[in-house]
Order: structure tokens, then C-alpha cells, then sequence
């Protein structure tokens, strides 16, 4: 049932710790270190789950922190989860999670941060004090105000579905503007494609697309005019009166193609595009938010070599966007047939398994991408993670 601006959206019922493996992936791989490294001199850190239900979701921002800085000490680190729910508020401050939270947990992750209470698993209290939980409104509260302010990560996924168009642009309007200068929006797939956000561009990785805050450019005065002839505009002195002068001549412009004796020289064809250099532009085309541009390099790069694993994991990734999830399904089962050693098309299309409840292809394929990083040398490289294999085998294998 659509929504109008003057009614409050439901909250996000359906949730368990680390939905959506592809995103959190994104999030310890490429998103925090990133936000954790440009906070370090000021060792702060503000993240946010909006919509956060009965809490999973903030809780395992919270996990994902303390993995990625242990210590902590002397950091400001603040951790928000809203939601409209009083009951699921209750719920999440409790810290008190049945083992259907943890359908999509390792076991060791489990063990590592939750102790079993009957028919219960309690959350650590470290993590449980890392996290505040208040009620809002994304509607109409909270507002960029106050403690909803300069958050380097926002998490509203899953609950821009419950919105009308209007309210869509004008919470994630509200979202853009709670975040600081290069923070991160990170949605539920396709939640805002084809709105335009105020100042946020999307950027497009391999888990999935996301929103960064980007500064607005500052005013520009227009340059001022020459003056006109007759106004006291100084001649540009001539040639020769600048060799008379004692002032060195210019040397003299030639066009492109003329040889130094006037004659024209043979211009050779301009080399066609490498299959590297088509899909490098595809993705800048993606990262730009430039869709339909990418995906028309893409095919131009399949052009040139159709067997190529690239293009068809870049057009598996635009279909996504699209909402097209099962030809995005078609194009990974391509890519991994190209490429049967391509990693993060294994996380892909595990992450697309999980969106459609089906855990245990999602974890038949994660342990598939565990078995080949295993085989890797430590040091080697995971692209496009930016992350070694020693890094990714430890976190698929918790």
C-alpha cells in the first residue's frame, strides 16, 4: 500500500545479522577501512541504520567496528539505529536474538560475540554499549539536526520500498544532507534508481551500487571581460615590433599534421579501443551513475572478445540495478563459466541466492569462493576487492 507523506511507514520486520553478504562485504572490505583511515587523526567515527527493526543490522555495524579496530580506545564512535517500532526498539536494546537471527552467521562469528541463554543468544555487552537505539520518523523525524548530523555511514535499506515516489526524494534528500562530506548512503538494491538525490552520486562496486555525499562546488566569478578597443585595451605588439622591441617572438603555431616545411604529414588511424579500455570506460560510466552508457561499452568490449568474463560480471551488476535479478543470475553463471576462478562473481551470485531465501546455494557458493582464495598465495590480491586472499579466506571462513 503506497504511502503519502503525513502517514509514518512500517518498519522493516524481516532482518537477521548480516543480511546481504554482498553489501556486507562492501561495508569491511572497501567502506569502512576507508571511512576508519580518513577519521583517524580525528578518531571519530558516526554511523547510522535507519529502519533498524530489532536492532541485527546496527549491532552488526557494531561487530564489523570491532573487527576492523580492535582498539578502539579514545575513539568517538557512535552508532545510531532508528526505527518507528517501539516493540522492536525494546527488542534491539536487549540484545537477546533468537538462532533464526543467525540464520547467515558463521558459526565461529557467532561463538565469537554472542553466549547462549536458554533458547537465546545474549550480545556481548561491549558491542551492546556501542549502539544507541532511538525512535523515529524518517518521514518527519529525526531530522540532519542534532545527533542525526555529519554521519560518515548510513544504512536505509529494505525500507524506501514502503515509500510513495515524493516520499522516497524527500527522505533520501533528508539522509544526503544528515551525512558529512563524503559519507556513504548505502541502500537496498535498486531502492533508488531512477530518483535523483540532491548532492549525492552514485558509485558502483562490485557488491553493489552506493550513494557518496559530494561537496558542492564553489562559486565561480566569471572571469572579467577584455577591455574593448578604444577603452585603454593594450595592441598585442606585432612580430615585429616584438623583435624590434627586444621581446621574444613567439615560435609560430602549426597545425596538427603539418611537418616543419609547411608540408602536411600522413596521419596514421587512430588504434581501436582495447577490450581493457572499453570495460575500464564502462565502469567509469557506472561509477558516473551513467547506466545505459556503461552497458553499451560493456557490449562493445563483448564486440571485441565475446568470450571475455569482465563485461558480462559489469552487465551482471547493471541488471541488478535494474531489478532484473534473474538475467543479473544468467550473466553470473556466464561469468563464472568464462572465468570459473572469479570470486566476487561467486559472492554475487551467492548475495542474489540470498535475496530469493535461498541459503543453501548462497552457502554452497560462498564456500566455493572460499576454497579458491584458500588456494591462493596469502599476499595475492582479490580483485576488485582491493583485499588479500589470507584477509578474505579468514572472513568467509568465520
Amino acid at each position: 500500500m503506497p504511502l503519502v507523506n503525513d502517514m509514518a511507514p512500517p518498519t522493516s520486520g524481516e532482518t537477521y545479522f548480516f543480511r546481504d553478504h554482498g553489501q556486507f562485504d562492501l561495508l569491511r572490505l572497501r567502506l569502512l577501512p576507508e571511512l576508519i583511515e580518513r577519521r583517524r587523526s580525528a578518531r571519530t567515527l558516526r554511523l547510522w541504520s535507519a529502519g533498524c527493526a530489532s536492532g541485527e543490522e546496527a549491532y552488526s555495524l557494531a561487530m564489523l567496528v570491532d573487527m576492523l579496530l580492535p582498539e578502539h580506545d579514545g575513539w568517538d564512535i557512535v552508532i545510531l539505529g532508528s526505527d518507528i517500532n517501539q516493540a522492536a526498539l525494546a527488542k534491539a536494546r536487549r540484545g537477546r536474538y533468537g538462532q533464526w537471527s543467525f540464520r547467515m552467521v558463521p558459526t565461529a562469528l557467532q561463538q565469537r560475540y554472542f553466549q547462549r541463554m536458554g533458547d537465546e543468544w545474549a550480545l556481548d555487552e561491549r558491542i551492546r554499549r556501542m549502539v544507541t537505539f532511538r525512535a523515529g520518523n524518517l518521514i518527519g523525524e529525526p531530522s540532519p539536526g542534532g545527533e542525526w548530523r555529519d554521519m560518515d555511514l548510513i544504512l536505509c535499506r529494505n525500507v524506501f520500498i514502503y515509500f510513495a515516489v515524493n516520499a522516497v526524494t524527500a527522505v533520501a534528500d533528508k539522509l544526503s544532507a544528515a551525512l558529512s562530506e563524503g559519507g556513504y548512503l548505502l541502500t537496498g538494491h535498486t531502492e533508488l534508481i531512477g530518483h535523483r538525490v540532491r548532492d549525492l552520486r552514485s558509485r558502483l562496486f562490485a557488491e553493489g551500487v552506493v550513494y557518496q555525499r559530494v561537496a558542492q562546488a564553489p562559486y565561480t566569478p566569471l572571469p572579467n571581460l577584455p577591455p574593448q578597443a578604444g577603452e585603454g585595451a593594450k595592441k598585442t605588439p606585432s612580430l615585429a615590433h616584438s623583435a624590434a622591441e627586444g621581446v621574444e617572438a613567439p615560435s609560430p603555431v602549426r597545425s596538427a599534421g603539418e611537418g616543419w616545411d609547411g608540408g602536411k604529414l600522413p596521419v596514421p588511424p587512430p588504434a581501436a579501443p582495447s577490450r581493457e579500455d572499453l570495460l575500464a570506460t564502462a565502469r567509469e560510466f557506472a561509477d558516473r551513475g551513467e547506466y545505459d552508457r556503461a552497458e553499451q561499452t560493456c557490449l562493445q568490449a563483448l564486440a571485441v572478445v565475446p568470450l571475455a568474463a569482465g563485461p558480462h560480471f559489469l552487465l551482471a551488476q547493471l541488471a541488478q540495478l535494474r531489478g532484473d535479478f534473474e538475467r543479473a543470475g544468467e550473466l553470473l553463471d556466464q561469468t563464472l563459466y568464462l572465468d570459473p576462478h572469479c570470486v566476487a562473481a561467486y559472492l554475487e551470485q551467492a548475495a542474489l541466492c540470498e535475496r530469493a531465501e535461498n541459503l543453501p546455494r548462497a552457502q554452497t557458493l560462498r564456500r566455493a569462493a572460499l576454497e579458491i582464495v584458500r588456494a591462493l598465495p596469502g599476499d595475492a590480491t582479490i580483485e576488485p576487492y582491493e583485499t588479500t586472499a589470507a584477509e578474505m579466506a579468514q572472513w568467509l571462513a568465520q
